[in-house]
């Protein structure tokens, strides 16, 4: 009977152990140096940001995210990411404008600062799993965005349900990863795209750091009586531990 009690214990702390191979979380911090073109509309005219307000060179902000994979049937992975965006820049226009219902003629000196703090929540499920990942799953991104030009300021808030998809390459016994993910959607005249691309270190201790490109299209359509065709893009570097 020991003997049975004993057997039944090893295999239960070998099935634990098993599990725990597939439990992974990881957090992580990059810096994005990117740059702003396109338009932006809140009235009778719209606004190029590059041309009117004086935008196109590159500012650095930041993203951060989090993630946990578990090795239950069915129940997606979780990922969290914030990314926190601010530009700002002066210009003359040479053109007249108008935004949220103030005029600015032409020959006017304009000061602007454009905010796109946004929320990824990621529900995904991973349809392979060994030296080349592929993660399938759905975004619910929060954007919550304002535009001040002078003294008049816009503010805009957005919930979108997005498709998510990342593959993963990984070199082996070298720690090194190639990888990119993407979030879509294109529904009534909304199209967001949020994509990065870029390499990977990770140390044998889950140390690691990354670098790449992300990209964002904001093609937004009449959301609190706003809408723009936003690209930002740029390169971002960061670090992250892998539990």
């Amino acid at each position: 009977m020991k003997k049975i009690i004993l057997s039944t214990v090893c295999a239960s702390l070998l099935a634990i152990s098993a599990q725990a191979d597939f439990l992974g979380a990881e957090a992580g911090i990059a810096t994005w140096s990117s740059s702003m073109s396109g338009d932006i509309q809140d009235g009778s005219t719209s606004i190029d940001v590059e041309k009117d307000l004086g935008y196109g060179s590159s500012t650095t902000n930041s993203f951060f995210w989090a993630y946990l994979d578990h090795p239950i049937p069915l129940l997606p992975n979780v990922k969290i990411q914030q990314t926190n965006y601010t530009d700002d820049a002066s210009n003359k226009i040479n053109t007249k404008i108008e935004f949220n219902n103030k005029e600015y003629t032409v020959d006017t000196n304009v000061k602007s600062e454009i905010t796109l703090d946004q929320t990824d929540v990621i529900a995904y499920w991973r349809i392979l799993d060994n030296w080349i990942n592929v993660d399938l799953g759905f975004n619910l991104k929060t954007i919550d965005g304002s535009v001040k030009i002078n003294e008049t300021n816009k503010s805009f808030n957005a919930t979108i349900p997005m498709l998510y998809a990342k593959g993963r390459f990984d070199l082996p016994f070298t720690g090194l990863s190639a990888e990119a993910d993407m979030s879509y959607i294109s529904l009534s005249g909304n199209k967001i795209t949020d994509m990065k691309a870029g390499i990977v270190y990770q140390t044998s201790f889950g140390l690691g750091a990354t670098a790449g490109v992300r990209t964002e299209n904001l093609t937004i359509d009449d959301v609190d009586d706003f809408n723009s065709d936003i690209t930002i893009s740029g390169a971002y570097a960061g670090v992250f531990y892998h539990f």
